[in-house]
């Protein structure tokens, strides 16, 4: 995930959860009892004057006398999931509650209806980049992932794998709701504990619109604070759907939601801050107020909806964080290069784009940190750390599909890739670097292993050939700049004033001062594009434009060739 502004952000699963040792023990060694679907019940009342949701669930036990449930102790950017409850009470059957970690054991008569209820308290009314994962209620809508708010049974140690749920909705007058698996005031469906947790909830004063795309339904929702209409939003994803099927061969595709939710206040024109999330048969694009339809959400779009293979056919195993590097950095690379390929991006815009990652990779200082640092590192080091996984993915996906033409597999990298998902289909493939490793020795020759062993083992600085997207692109070494706004985006766009000025930034350099009333302002993610603001000191109004560089380095850069068109073959 990219969270700090201006990058394009993605979360794809959040954490991988295990029950304590103890809990599993005791469940397990107790008789076998019927694990036909239970029924779970919800009911989500979001609470506007507060910021809060009240949660109701009741669960028809069958056939034991022990339950478990369980939360999920992190998710995101919010660190301590179990410190939002509040009020927290177990009623129906159950006569005793034992509390392991997140999970809680519930002991209760045989086939009891067991109830739990619950306030989820964020602290807060509104949403904002500081904390995007949240679950809030703010006066026009609450959002919630379900890893973030919601106690649900656990799956395994002798508990059901699936329960048939149902959710209820209680809602202000003139909201309406949809969840990843049902859209209106009420929905039920068969489902995991994971898919549960792994869904986007999203309800209040929301416009929808559902579109096919050959056969394939796709339903957008959103809050009225962008810059486009949904029928608008609801075409893109559309086209950007029947490209990636087409990729990757697929003739069927679940139907899919996509939620659209502001958040916070844009700073000024072209705010391009964007959070994305892949979850159960949805995707959640968390964007700035006014934000349009531009490559940066289409990026983003393109980069989540691929996830439905990478990380969703193809799973990673336990920790997933030490194939990021794939999962994360190969859908970037598969997502960007799509989109031009496809027709719906020229040259330009492709260019654009890569040259943006070789740039903040070779400015990244974390450049060479190994799988394991990044499993240990990535949250807690989220600019830098945190963005290897995608930006080496990217890179190795441009080299490594250069030397596998160039060794004599007309299809490159693909080879290796759809081989991959073809294990993961089979249900019975679980995604490692060892497995990487063997399976791309096998399909793509000897040469890989060696190729891994650097560059994803040791994590040695990558070299991308300069003929890598010949003959469309030319490449060169060039001077690039890091980009550096100079001040706070998240403070700024809340306060409308300059936070956390940089000392000695190119910002600081051009007048700008700590305190500034922002007036307006332009800004982007281009350290080769001016930023404009105007700024009041008392009464005064001052004009300040800026390049929004940092530290100078050379890198690798790709523009199209003079031959070439501007548009995709």
């Amino acid at each position: 995930m990219r969270l700090a502004f201006p990058d394009v952000s993605d979360v794809n699963g959040g954490v991988k959860m295990s029950y304590p040792l103890a809990c599993v023990l005791l469940l397990t060694s107790l008789p076998a009892w019927s694990q036909n679907s239970e029924v779970v019940r919800y009911e989500l009342a979001p609470q506007v004057e507060t910021g809060g949701v009240r949660v109701e669930m009741s669960w028809d036990t069958a056939g034991r006398t022990l339950s478990a449930v369980f939360i999920a102790p992190r998710w995101g950017t919010v660190n301590d999931v179990p410190g939002l409850i509040r009020n927290l009470q177990f009623g129906g059957g159950v006569t005793g509650v034992r509390k392991q970690e997140t999970v809680w054991l519930l002991q209760h008569g045989r086939d009891a209806t067991i109830t739990c209820t619950y306030e989820i308290d964020p602290g807060r009314r509104t949403l904002d980049w500081d904390a995007p994962h949240l679950p809030v209620t703010t006066r026009t809508f609450f959002h919630g992932v379900g890893n973030t708010f919601l106690i649900v049974p656990i799956a395994g140690a002798g508990m059901p794998e699936k329960y048939n749920v149902t959710l209820r909705w209680r809602l202000p007058p003139r909201w309406t709701a949809i969840c990843s698996w049902g859209d209106g005031p009420a929905a039920g469906e068969e489902l995991t504990p994971t898919d549960l947790r792994d869904s986007v909830y999203f309800a209040g004063r929301i416009v929808s619109r559902t579109v096919e795309n050959e056969g394939r339904a796709i339903t957008v929702a959103l809050v009225d604070r962008f810059g486009f209409r949904e029928d608008e939003f609801a075409a893109l994803a559309a086209k950007i759907l029947g490209y990636e099927c087409r990729f990757m061969g697929e003739t069927e595709f679940p139907r899919l939601l996509v939620a659209a939710v502001p958040v916070g206040e844009a700073i000024g024109a072209n705010d391009s801050r964007l959070v994305g999330m892949g979850l159960y048969r949805s995707f959640d694009l968390l964007a700035a107020p006014a934000s349009t339809l531009n490559d940066g959400f289409e990026s983003l779009f393109a980069h989540e909806l691929f996830h439905h293979w990478n990380g969703g056919v193809l799973k990673a195993g336990a920790p997933d964080k030490l194939v990021y590097w794939f999962i994360e950095g190969f859908t970037e690379y598969y997502s960007l290069r799509i989109l031009y390929e496809s027709g719906h991006w020229d040259a330009k815009t492709y260019a654009k784009w890569i040259n943006r990652h070789l740039r903040q990779y070779h400015n990244n200082p974390a450049a060479n940190a190994t799988n394991e640092q990044i499993a240990e590192r990535y949250w807690r080091e989220r600019d830098s750390v945190g963005e290897i996984p995608y930006q080496r993915g990217v890179l190795l996906g441009l080299r490594w599909h250069r030397m596998a033409r160039g060794s004599g597999t007309p299809d490159g990298l693909d080879r290796l890739f759809k081989a991959l998902v073809a294990l993961g289909r089979t249900g019975e493939f679980e995604l490692s670097n060892a497995a990487i490793r063997e399976v791309g020795v096998r399909v793509l020759g000897d040469w890989f292993g060696a190729e891994f062993d650097r560059y994803v083992t040791a994590a040695e600085t990558i070299t991308v050939p300069r003929d890598a997207l010949a003959p469309e692109f030319v490449a060169d070494l060039e001077e690039v700049y890091e980009y550096q706004l100079g001040f706070d985006a998240n403070k700024a766009a809340k306060d409308k004033r300059v936070r956390k000025l940089v000392r000695g930034s190119a910002a600081e350099k051009a007048g700008v001062r700590e305190g500034d009333q922002l007036v307006a302002a332009k800004v982007h993610a281009d350290p080769d594009q001016p930023i404009e603001l105007a700024v009041k000191r008392g009464e005064e109004v001052r004009q300040i434009r800026y390049y929004p560089r940092g530290r100078r380095t050379l890198a690798l850069q790709f523009h199209v060739a003079d031959s070439h068109t501007l548009s995709a073959p």
